[in-house]
């Protein structure tokens, strides 16, 4: 209960800062970080430790690729390494499955509200078309800033995390 308290806690006051000011800051993600990591060492000594670091680990492990391509920010790869490091290497999975999904859902309501969908999923189209027919790469036709979207996506991580407390994904 001590843990969901302060995961949440630490989640909203991310999600305030990044609705805000379109980041969110190191030093509350490593609080919340060393909260994770004290609290599951002091209830479970090494084992606790180790799940959860795995779970630190495996939440920055999968925004990585989507980082290094840069699609997303360095403050939502570190968010996810906390949300795993309180809740481990299953929790985290199943948030990230969930945040991908919020984080389309998303999307495409903005698409909609700005009269880009329609032009969007031609464009995807095309290049899906013209890479499957070795003619272009699909990143030559979706890789343009103007059809770019960006958004806070500490809201989709935030929703996939609640997501996982009420249904999770398996």
């Amino acid at each position: 209960m001590l843990t969901n308290t302060c995961l949440l806690s630490l989640l909203l006051i991310a999600v305030i800062f990044d609705l805000k000011e379109r980041r969110i800051p190191n030093l509350l993600i490593l609080i919340g970080m060393a909260m994770a990591v004290n609290y599951q060492v002091y209830t479970g000594g090494y084992t606790g430790l180790m799940f959860s670091l795995q779970g630190l680990a495996i939440g920055i492990a999968l925004l990585l690729i989507p980082f290094i391509m840069g699609g997303i920010g360095a403050g939502d790869v570190k968010l996810l390494g906390m949300i795993g490091a309180f809740k481990g290497s299953t929790f985290v999975i199943s948030t990230f499955l969930w945040m991908a999904l919020w984080g389309g859902i998303i999307a495409v309501i903005l698409l909609i509200i700005q009269g880009r969908l329609g032009e969007t999923l031609k464009r995807l189209g095309k290049g899906l078309v013209l890479s499957g027919l070795g003619i272009a790469n699909l990143s030559d036709s979706v890789n343009n800033e103007e059809f770019s979207i960006y958004y806070p996506y500490g809201v989709a991580i935030a929703l996939g995390v609640l997501t996982s407390y009420c249904r999770g994904w398996w």
